[in-house]
């Protein structure tokens, strides 16, 4: 827990001109459920970039969207792209649930649902790391009061974590 909170408190300090690009996925496995719960932060500017360059559009808002179904759609098709999670050697396809603004991020909310469990998940997260050289993608991995982070970069696009 503690370097979840340090880096959330590490990139709140450079919301306001950030000198580099970072995301941060958060997933937890809720046994109940048997779902993964996922939120995907992504500095609103570097998310408004790297969804006009994918969609090939000229200006996409993601503060105040015309259209927020619309906005959701181009960030649903973005992340189906660019996020890939195996459990226990079988690829999951995660569903959308919506967005929110939060300071000068947008959180992105998706589920994977019929996980029966959870010994090692490898998670790919290429966000932004197209449109940015220096894109760091934090993860944070919690199964059953266990969290495991890593940073993921252009160079190092995969991670495989493994729990008890």
């Amino acid at each position: 827990m503690p370097l979840k909170l340090l880096c959330t408190v590490f990139i709140a300090l450079f919301v306001a001109n950030h000198p580099f690009h970072v995301s941060v996925c958060d997933i937890e496995y809720d046994a109940g459920s048997q779902a993964l719960q996922i939120s995907q932060r992504i500095f609103m500017d570097d998310l408004e970039e790297g969804l006009e360059a994918f969609h090939k559009l000229e200006m996409v808002d993601t503060y105040k969207p015309k259209d927020p179904d619309q906005l959701d759609s181009l960030i649903a098709v973005y992340l189906k792209a660019k996020l890939f999670i195996r459990v226990d050697g079988k690829d999951v396809d995660f569903n959308y649930l919506g967005s929110e603004l939060e300071g000068d991020a947008r959180w992105a909310y998706l589920e994977v649902s019929n996980v029966p469990s959870v010994k090692e998940a490898e998670i790919s997260n290429l966000i932004l790391t197209e449109t940015f050289d220096d894109q760091e993608n934090i993860v944070h991995f919690k199964v059953r009061g266990k969290l495991k982070s890593h940073r993921l970069s252009k160079d190092e696009k995969v991670v495989t974590f493994k729990f008890d």
